[in-house]
């Protein structure tokens, strides 16, 4: 790994974009996206350092190592720390990956320029199978909207070089005293000994960049407050019942917490993410939501609540039985990850919760006063 430095990412952040294209021309998905099957990564860097001394003006320089086909290729990436809640709580603080423009023109990389990387959060039995349940939720609005990231699950093969000199080296304690007081005032580093670099098996996700997915369908990102209701309707009830459906209340629409807007044919639309305090992932460390620091009227991650606005039951009722059209195809992709999980109760219990949220969607009593008497007005 090589050292930190101040202006990493301004050089790294260029304009160039570039998908692959059909042979009518139509633009399609980016080449490292087109093919969904689980990736391999290796990475090496201090977990501590990236942490401590990464924002959005510094960064840490390192090497991607990933496989492709029957062979294992590098190139020279930046990473940084992002994210609030997961970089102040998490041991692995999820990252934003910069890639150069010349150096991964010909690899499977080619076109992408920024990453988000989703990491585990905690060194848990069950985190393994946390980011699989999550990149599954990405995987179901994949299925229920056309404007959604593009996400690719990886293994990773991490490696912490944990670079920092915090041990006292054996032979320290044979010194005198004196000495031994000389050596600590003077900060001289022999006294102490490199902590060996430590491997870890995670499962991770990668995400594209927002202004990659306004620009496969000719929109723009935006920054503004947009209120739900002036959003286009059928995305947003959309949106609203896909969270619903994964028991997520932690993100705003209007605010854009874990959600970006676009703009496009005249009309915003939501594109959420970040969906671990979900009641699918049903992370250890979840909570539910507070909206603008009131307390929601539930208490467990699992419990859900619909968080969409008041709406014309006939687009209300046109997103149900898309939803419901759609409930074959979302279970069968859950079924093929199946073999992925590393414990086949954390399967079971993201399926479980998946076709309990249909129990409701099926019973019209459930839907009416779950969904359509739970809409809010304000």
């Amino acid at each position: 790994m090589k050292t930190c430095f101040s202006s990493v990412l301004a050089f790294w952040v260029f304009s160039f974009t570039m998908n692959t294209y059909s042979q009518d021309g139509k633009k399609t998905t980016s080449l490292l996206f087109q093919n969904q099957d689980i990736l391999s990564l290796k990475l090496e860097y201090s977990n501590k350092q990236v942490k401590r001394d990464t924002d959005k003006n510094n960064g840490i320089e390192t090497d991607l190592i990933y496989n492709f086909g029957d062979s294992w290729d590098t190139i020279p990436i930046a990473l940084r720390a992002r994210g609030n809640f997961r970089r102040a709580n998490c041991y692995f603080p999820p990252l934003k990956m910069y890639l150069k423009k010349d150096i991964v023109a010909k690899s499977l990389f080619k076109g992408q320029k920024k990453l988000k990387v989703v990491l585990p959060c905690l060194l848990q039995n069950r985190s393994n199978d946390d980011i699989l349940k999550e990149y599954l939720a990405y995987k179901i609005y994949e299925m229920v909207s056309k404007v959604h990231f593009k996400t690719r699950l990886v293994t990773m093969e991490y490696t912490d070089t944990r670079g920092e000199k915090s041990e006292i080296h054996p032979l320290a304690v044979f010194l005198p005293m004196d000495k031994l007081n000389e050596i600590y005032d003077n900060h001289d580093e022999e006294a102490f000994a490199t902590r060996k670099p430590k491997k870890h098996q995670l499962k991770a996700i990668l995400i594209e960049d927002d202004k990659k997915v306004a620009k496969r369908h000719g929109a723009k990102v935006m920054k503004r407050f947009v209120h739900p209701l002036n959003q286009a309707e059928v995305p947003s009830i959309t949106n609203a019942f896909f969270q619903f459906m994964i028991g997520n209340t932690d993100f705003s629409t209007a605010y854009q917490h874990n959600q970006k807007l676009i703009f496009m044919n005249g009309k915003t639309r939501p594109l959420p993410y970040d969906f671990d305090m979900s009641g699918l992932v049903d992370a250890s460390y979840a909570v539910v939501s507070n909206i603008q620091n009131k307390p929601l009227d539930i208490t467990d991650v699992k419990d859900r609540k619909y968080r969409g606005f008041k709406r014309d039951l006939t687009a209300l009722q046109k997103v149900r039985e898309m939803f419901l059209n759609k409930k074959p195809e979302i279970i069968t992709t859950l079924d093929g990850y199946k073999n992925h999980f590393e414990d086949s109760k954390n399967f079971q219990e993201a399926k479980n919760y998946i076709l309990s949220f249909y129990t409701i969607l099926e019973n019209n009593i459930e839907f009416t006063s779950q969904i359509v008497q739970e809409a809010r007005v304000k």
